[in-house]
């Protein structure tokens, strides 16, 4: 066997025992809404809600995920060791979020939007799954987009823009889970 074909095989396995990691999608949906929704409250509030928001999408992507019964680290994959560290990467962007927190709030919205958005084109790769493509690049786009054109509404337009891009990309990665359990096949549409 050689190394893209193991690669193959341990991506389909990943795939299958974490479902793609789905459960931390859902996390990033829940985020996305109750910082939508703080856009109603003071933005001295709402920066806060994303602060401390964010802080909150692993420990509640872990508990759908037992709740859902998936397992997120697919212990005995190697592959689920660079998942980890991908995923894990967003802890290296603290100190830009808290620059951004103290010196330009009003950029709360469109920077949280951009990091998140770059840091899940390696699962499109990891997962072999197009949802993750355009979960990377709809959420870059969304939040570059409402940030530049809707600036006055970020607080609004950013956090539910991209709760819409999540949403369709958590349906489009259930299809790709029912896809690949169906035909066993990796590579989903």
């Amino acid at each position: 066997m050689n190394h893209e074909q193991r690669f193959r095989e341990l991506s389909e396995g990943l795939a299958a025992s974490s479902k793609r990691g789905l459960p931390m999608i859902i996390a990033g949906v829940l985020f996305w809404l109750a910082a939508g929704l703080s856009g109603f409250l003071d933005r001295a509030i709402a920066v806060w809600v994303y602060l401390y928001g964010i802080g909150l999408i692993f420990p509640l992507g872990i508990l759908l995920a037992r709740l859902m019964n998936i397992d997120l680290f697919a212990k005995g994959n190697p592959l689920g060791g660079l998942a980890g560290a991908v995923g894990g990467m967003q802890i290296l962007f603290a100190p830009v979020v808290l620059l951004v927190l103290f010196q330009l709030p009003d950029y709360m919205p469109f920077t949280v939007g951009v990091l998140t958005g770059a840091h899940f084109l390696p699962f499109a790769v990891i997962y072999g799954s197009r949802a993750y493509a355009f979960l990377s690049a709809a959420t870059v786009a969304g939040a570059a987009l409402t940030g530049f054109f809707a600036h006055a509404h970020t607080f609004l337009a950013t956090p539910f823009t991209l709760t819409a891009v999540y949403a369709a990309a958590c349906l489009w990665l259930v299809k790709e889970n029912r896809r690949r359990g169906s035909s066993g096949a990796g590579e989903s549409s």
